[in-house]
């Protein structure tokens, strides 16, 4: 699978970051590194006093024959390194294209570009991690919320590793003695009766079970929120997107109906990231007529149909979005059409949310999922705008918040409420134990579904193995005994527990090239 006599090079760092980060990790990391920077007296191996595994070089690095550039080369020396091996970060402040080049001269000196989670992989390997910490890494890195990267530091900080390497000596320990009465039956000695060994395995079994009921489980948290949009043509939703993202995403337009298509675009928050949906405006008039011919659009012309699949596609947006920012124009005088859009969102919502079917109330629904705003409050005096939040307030029965993307009022309260509404709803997915977990310290542990499928298959190994010992079968209480131990060996691959090449693959290939 992965050849651990190859030195290896690929690219760490985001390619948005101005700063760029080549890691290079294997036997030849140190000489390759002398070839290509301007201070190579400073790069050398640690000598046997040396206690320090790091050190900072300063200086340049050939790009190529011709061009240099000021560069720092940390350097982390076997055995201290992430990887195990000698492992050198090249920091550089580039662009892409010299990055390219500088990859390409590496190559050229007989070093191999990485593969995904080859540095990751090569630490499993050398046993600078187990199995169980490899897969946090990546689960770090690929984070959506505050949950998700709460849950994934706990699968790295090597808590399930010593629950299940607790679980695997008591197992050991009743497998031996179940063998022992095997292979000495007819000897005079003293051993633990079938029943004192049932007792043991019962024990184990309840830890394996508790493993289950008390730990975290890695993909409830997984999934990456939705947040649309929504409200009249014109309303401001795009200029919102682009408020909230904090670069220009949508095209911003005075004229009606300048989204044609839902735009997506992903925004970091305060404790999760989400997908933000901009909708094209609803018109209530042609999404009733759409409705009325399923999802196949009817217009008469060009235009009727692209207004047509529009609005079906932003209600399909509505439809799986966690999180619905509904945008009113405060600045106009008739809201009667914004009425009517908030009615189609409901039903949208009730499409979708079985909780909200369940319920069957407007008001449930507007409390899981909307969000509603007032925008354009620039253009009103201050006097003039709180008489209309009220009136807005009145009539929609509902709270709004005055925000205004020109000057950027109440937009980071916005971020907030989204935040909020989603951890709100994350939570309220997740099961009463699982929520306890997140919300308690004491509560280390973070399974991933490969985690929970071993100790699953594991406890009914271990059933099986207390049956047959009930049923005088020892020979084959010992085999299925054999079983139990080597699915939950699997989880962290330590002590003897062997782990299918098809299985890293699987894992490894999740990865980021460079990680």
């Amino acid at each position: 699978m992965y050849d651990l006599n190859d030195t290896i090079v690929a690219v760490s760092s985001p390619t948005s970051d101005k700063r760029v980060i080549v890691r290079i990790t294997g036997p030849e990391t140190i000489e390759t590194c002398k070839q290509i920077f301007s201070s190579p007296a400073n790069i050398r191996r640690r000598t046997k006093d040396e206690k320090r595994g790091t050190r900072l070089v300063t200086g340049s690095v050939a790009i190529d024959a011709e061009l240099k550039i000021d560069a720092q080369l940390y350097l982390f020396l076997s055995p201290h390194s992430y990887t195990g091996d000698d492992l050198a970060e090249i920091h550089i402040p580039t662009n892409p294209a010299v990055t390219e080049v500088l990859i390409g001269n590496l190559l050229g000196k007989g070093l191999r570009m990485a593969g995904p989670g080859e540095f990751t992989a090569r630490a499993y390997l050398n046993g600078k991690i187990d199995l169980a910490q490899a897969e946090a890494v990546n689960e770090i890195i690929v984070s959506s919320n505050a949950f998700q990267l709460a849950a994934a530091e706990k699968l790295l900080s090597g808590r399930l590793s010593e629950t299940t390497a607790k679980v695997r000596s008591a197992m050991m320990d009743c497998l031996s003695l179940t063998e022992a009465g095997l292979d000495f039956s007819a000897e005079d000695i003293e051993l633990e009766t079938g029943d004192e060994v049932i007792e043991r395995l019962l024990g184990v079994k309840k830890q394996l079970e508790q493993l289950l009921t008390g730990s975290i489980r890695y993909e409830s948290l997984i999934d990456l929120p939705a947040v649309g949009i929504t409200g009249a043509p014109n309303a401001g939703k795009s200029s919102l997107l682009n408020k909230l993202l904090g670069k220009e995403r949508s095209i911003v337009s005075h004229k009606r109906k300048t989204t044609r298509d839902v735009l997506t675009a992903l925004c970091t928050l305060a404790h999760c990231r989400c997908v933000l949906f901009d909708c094209a405006g609803l018109t209530p008039s042609l999404v009733a007529r759409c409705s009325s011919h399923g999802s196949r659009a009817t217009g008469h012309g060009p235009r009727d149909v692209l207004d047509e699949l529009a609005q079906q596609a932003a209600i399909e947006a509505l439809r799986n979005s966690a999180v619905v920012v509904f945008c009113v124009d405060i600045s106009k005088a008739d809201w009667s059409e914004d009425i009517s859009i908030r009615e189609l969102i409901y039903s949208s919502c009730v499409e979708r949310d079985a909780y909200c079917v369940k319920e069957n109330t407007q008001y449930e629904i507007r409390n899981t999922k909307l969000i509603p705003v007032a925008t354009k409050c620039d253009l009103l005096s201050e006097q003039v705008l709180s008489n209309r939040l009220a009136e807005l307030n009145k009539l929609f029965d509902a709270d709004f918040l005055a925000i205004s993307v020109e000057t950027g009022d109440s937009i980071k309260l916005l971020r907030e409420k989204i935040d909020n509404k989603i951890i709100e709803i994350t939570l309220g997915s997740l099961s009463r134990e699982t929520q306890y977990a997140i919300r308690d310290t004491k509560y280390e542990i973070a399974l991933t579904a490969r985690h929970k499928q071993a100790v699953t298959e594991a406890i009914e190994n271990v059933s099986e193995s207390i049956s047959e010992l009930r049923a005088g079968n020892d020979e084959v209480a010992a085999m299925m005994l054999r079983a139990a131990y080597q699915a939950v060996s699997g989880i962290e691959s330590a002590a003897g527990g062997h782990v299918d090449e098809q299985i890293l693959e699987q894992i490894f290939s999740r990865f980021c090239i460079g990680k």
